[in-house]
This record gives structure tokens, sequence and C-alpha cells, in this order.
């Protein structure tokens, strides 16, 4: 793992015990973070899944659709004008398409693309669950690291 080679951590061998302690113990962390992406054809924007990074919209009466950090941080966007806002939550996303000027939200874009693909049928007859198996009372590997 990347911790165990940093420099800065030779001294500090407390922080390479906690790296190690939570590394059994948490997911990989991917955020904060947000993404925006176009491809000339739509634009839109995702959320990681910790969804720590503030992402919220307003869509105006005129179909705009802005995206902020924070409420209020458009000049000149008057509340009048606004016909939905929304957020952004953990693994969210938004797409508007550029030439019709549909807006999706995160579950209209996650059905479209889950209706592709019988994925529920697949998992039906493919699937081949683990079942759980006795283990040897010996241990294998020992506790040192």
């Amino acid at each position: 793992t990347a911790y165990e080679n940093e420099p800065a951590l030779k001294d500090n061998p407390e922080i390479v015990d906690f790296y190690k302690f939570h590394g059994g113990l948490l997911e990989a962390w991917d955020g904060p973070a947000l993404l925006v992406y176009s491809d000339g054809k739509s634009i839109g924007a995702s959320l990681d899944r910790n969804g720590l990074r503030p992402a919220r919209y307003s869509i105006t009466k005129d179909g705009t659709v802005y995206m902020m950090s924070e409420t209020g941080v458009v000049p000149d966007l008057e509340e009048a004008d606004i016909v939905e806002k929304g957020r952004l939550g953990p693994g969210q996303m938004i797409n508007v398409d550029l030439g019709t000027g549909d807006f999706k939200d995160n579950i209209a874009i996650k059905s479209e693309i889950a209706s592709r693909h019988p994925y529920g049928e697949w998992m039906k007859n493919q699937r081949k669950d683990v079942k759980k198996t006795n283990s040897p009372t010996d241990r294998v590997y020992s506790d040192e690291t």
C-alpha cells in the first residue's frame, strides 16, 4: 500500500499503525469529487459515493440549468424564475440533453441504463451463491505482517 513507502511517515509509526488498522475495516475512499462532463450533445454531473462535495442545481422557467456548490452563488438568479431546485446526493447524477433541453435526474438516468439489459434475469439464472465451508483449526498464516 502507498503509505508503506512514504518518507514522511518514517518517523511516525503511530500513523502507519493507524493506516494498517483501518485498511482492513474501510472501503477505499474516492472523494470528495464532483465530475462534470460533456460530449457536445449532453452535459451532466456525477457526485462520488461519499457525497461530501456540495452540488446543487436550479432550473429556471426558460429551461436553463444552473449548477453550483451552494444556493445563492449565481448572481441575478431570481427566486421567482426558479421552477425546480435539487441537490446531488452520494453517487447521484444529472444530465441535460443540449439538443432537446431534456433534463434527466438520477433515477431517470439509472433507470434508462438499467433497462438496456435483463440484469435481474441474468442474476436469477446465472448467480452462484458461495456456501460457507469449514476451515481447518490450524492457522495458515501468522498474525505477523
